[in-house]
């Protein structure tokens, strides 16, 4: 989920701040309860994240901005959590802005769905991906708090998301996504279809064993 947080203080004179709402102060105090969500509102054994990711305020050194825009995600795993960040996101920007005699409005925007893989295709790529690649070759990912819209396939038809290693130190490939030099062995795209046809293969002949 995307959120966006515009808070609105009272701009004036960096030497005269009694006269001000400082909307920097807002939004960084606004930044640090935000972080409260996740580790006191949330149950520890739930993943679950809040992250600011920018922070854009005022234009000079010795001007109290008047204005401040925060913009961030929030990442879950089930519809409960999600539900509470963010009435937990409303009360803390809300709140925070009026102790500072500031306003806000946050903008709060539902992202993808949670990706759930089908228990029987998942299966299938465990036993078509160790025939074909072996058995260290394979394993279970760690869930990741990453979004993916591969999640509104899997509501529609059984599937599974599958992750093909392209990282590769001899070509440099070592960085990670957003990474300005990320990169990728491309054979690892061969890996990926070779792959896909085998689980297709596999899936048609299943079906018409059933068929028989």
């Amino acid at each position: 989920d995307e959120i966006y947080i515009d808070i609105t203080g009272r701009g004036g004179h960096g030497g005269m701040p009694h006269e001000t709402v400082d909307a920097v102060l807002v939004g960084s105090a606004m930044v640090q309860a935000l972080q409260t969500i996740v580790s006191r509102n949330i149950n520890p054994l739930e993943p679950a994240v809040v992250s600011i990711g920018s922070f854009h305020a005022g234009s000079t050194g010795n001007v109290v901005a008047e204005r401040c825009r925060l913009t961030g995600t929030v990442r879950t795993f089930n519809e409960e959590t999600r539900s509470r960040i963010k009435a937990r996101l409303e009360q803390i920007v809300k709140q925070t802005a009026e102790m500072h005699g500031a306003t806000a409005e946050l903008d709060y925007r539902f992202g993808y769905p949670t990706v759930v893989n089908d228990s029987e295709e998942a299966e299938r790529f465990f036993e078509v991906a160790r025939r074909r690649m072996g058995e260290e070759a394979v394993r279970e990912s760690t869930l990741i708090m990453a979004g993916e819209d591969f999640s509104y396939y899997l509501k529609e038809i059984p599937g599974c998301f599958m992750f093909v290693g392209a990282g590769n130190e001899e070509c440099g490939a070592v960085y990670p996504h957003h990474h300005p030099k990320f990169d990728l062995d491309e054979r690892s795209m061969l890996v990926s279809a070779k792959l896909m046809i085998a689980m297709a293969e596999d899936y048609a002949s299943a079906n018409v064993s059933k068929q028989e």
